[in-house]
């Protein structure tokens, strides 16, 4: 799996196919992967809350967000 599919995943999960599907109208996920989650979590607060949206796609910032540090 992939960003975006993991992505996808969690929003069909809550909400369903037509509402996964808004994914493709993000950012690309491959070139820009922190850009793509920064607008699946401002997606998703809008309908569950902020503090719960970034608890859900955490896991995904940890796994595809190399944070560099100088």
């Amino acid at each position: 799996m992939d960003l975006k599919e993991d992505a996808a995943k969690i929003f069909r999960e809550l909400f369903g196919d037509v509402v996964a599907k808004q994914v493709e109208n993000f950012d690309n996920s491959k070139k820009y992967p922190k850009d793509f989650l920064d607008e699946c979590v401002a997606f998703m607060g809008e309908m569950i809350g902020m503090s719960s949206a970034e608890k859900l796609f955490s896991p995904l910032y940890k796994k595809y967000v190399k944070i560099v540090v100088k």
